[in-house]
């Protein structure tokens, strides 16, 4: 092999690795980015499965949880009213109602449809909002509003609750969701990439040590 070839193989060779390289180094920043958040900062990142809170975010964006110390009037948050935890939910909360000592957080869908029967071209929660506390000037109780309403809105407890929305992204759900899922698969992938550059490296240095001998 001439001196040339040598030039050429030893860019190839660069170019090679430093792909490697920067893809090995693209995933360790996203999976550590991932798993520090959700594990050190305690924020919760999910994909959207529907666009019941559409325009806000829709189905297969990502939404990024955290558990407050309270929920007001107008936030978006994130609970599990059934048993086994099966069923979470991400709704607009319109409102709170206490009964005996209980209190309950009553949330609806922005893209559901107007509690109030309205036809709106624009999903508007406070419109919602006033209509929960007008039912409940008028003296309704918790199982009254619950009736009134039917399944159009839940009514989960504090204890139901995981967190807040405090930030989305569109698009990146169905990504994220696949890395905490398999999160040890990129693991696995990185090391593997790892390995495969240092065996080409020690395959290039000993071409070399043969050639000086």
């Amino acid at each position: 092999m001439n001196y040339n070839d040598q030039i050429l193989e030893n860019k190839t060779f660069n170019f090679f690795k430093q792909l490697m390289y920067n893809i090995a180094l693209s995933i360790c920043i996203i999976l550590v980015g991932v798993l520090v958040m959700v594990y050190v900062f305690k924020f919760n990142l999910y994909e959207v499965k529907s666009p019941s809170q559409a325009p806000y975010f829709t189905t297969g964006d990502m939404v990024i949880v955290k558990a407050q110390d309270k929920y007001v009037v107008g936030d978006i948050i994130k609970f599990d009213e059934t048993e086994n935890k099966n069923l979470p939910t991400t709704h607009r909360l319109v409102g709170k109602i206490t009964e005996g000592d209980t209190t309950y957080y009553i949330c609806h869908g922005d893209a559901v449809g107007n509690l109030n029967g309205k036809k709106l071209t624009k999903s508007d929660w406070k419109d919602d909002a006033e209509y929960i506390k007008s039912l409940q000037e008028q003296g309704m109780t918790f199982s009254q509003i619950r009736a009134e309403c039917g399944n159009q809105i839940q009514t989960p407890t504090f204890d139901q609750i995981e967190g807040k929305v405090v930030a989305s992204m569109k698009n990146y759900g169905t990504y994220i969701q696949f890395i905490k899922d398999h999160y040890m698969l990129f693991v696995a992938l990185v090391a593997g990439i790892w390995c495969i550059s240092s065996v080409i490296q020690n395959e290039i240095e000993m071409k070399k040590t043969r050639r000086l001998v």
